[in-house]
């Protein structure tokens, strides 16, 4: 996941959301910060980009491949723009390509290195976010103002004893629950 991230939601949402008023402007900063790292990290986990953009030239070996098919790294497939095959240009007119998963289907076995430029993600927008995703992003955001400085640590005393823990899992568990039905299959 290397192009730059394009926020999942807007400012103007998640102050919606945290219930802070559009005209504080005390917290802007910080919460798009955190709404561009969120939605970064939500992109890692899903192994998919949220809103659509371009992949140039992602590259395939398919040297020994034995197969007609090939799934792109990302999808929904909104443009498959090029494909060139060891640098010859494949007619993508000649392809069927099921958008949806990402699969480019052609009447011959792939071979050598292919290249392919498209454009793919799950919303053509910040706009067209499905709304359980902004929501995700939106509770960890919540998550991280409410645990700021003491984020992960859990403390347990008995009498003299005390001992503190560091959480493990770094998605909190109700945010992992609403991006888990976007996670990237491969086939």
């Amino acid at each position: 996941m290397s192009l730059p991230t394009t926020s999942a939601t807007t400012l103007a949402n998640c102050k919606k959301y945290l219930n802070i008023a559009a005209n504080d402007t005390s917290k802007d900063e910080l919460l798009e910060l955190l709404i561009d790292a969120t939605t970064n990290a939500a992109e890692t986990y899903l192994g998919r980009y949220i809103v659509a953009r371009q992949i140039s030239q992602e590259p395939y070996d398919c040297t020994n491949s034995k197969s007609k098919y090939l799934q792109l790294k990302q999808y929904p497939v909104t443009t498959l723009t090029a494909v060139l095959e060891d640098g010859e240009t494949v007619n993508t007119a000649a392809l069927t390509v099921d958008n949806s998963n990402g699969i480019i289907k052609r009447k011959i076995f792939w071979k050598g290195a292919v290249l392919v430029t498209y454009t793919a993600g799950i919303a053509s927008s910040t706009a067209n976010v499905p709304k359980n995703l902004q929501l995700a992003i939106w509770q960890w955001v919540s998550f991280l103002l409410n645990t700021q400085g003491a984020q992960g640590i859990d403390s347990e005393t008995l009498g003299d004893y005390s001992v503190n823990y560091l959480e493990q899992n770094p998605i909190p568990p109700v945010v992992a629950n609403l991006l888990e039905g976007y996670k990237r299959i491969d086939l």
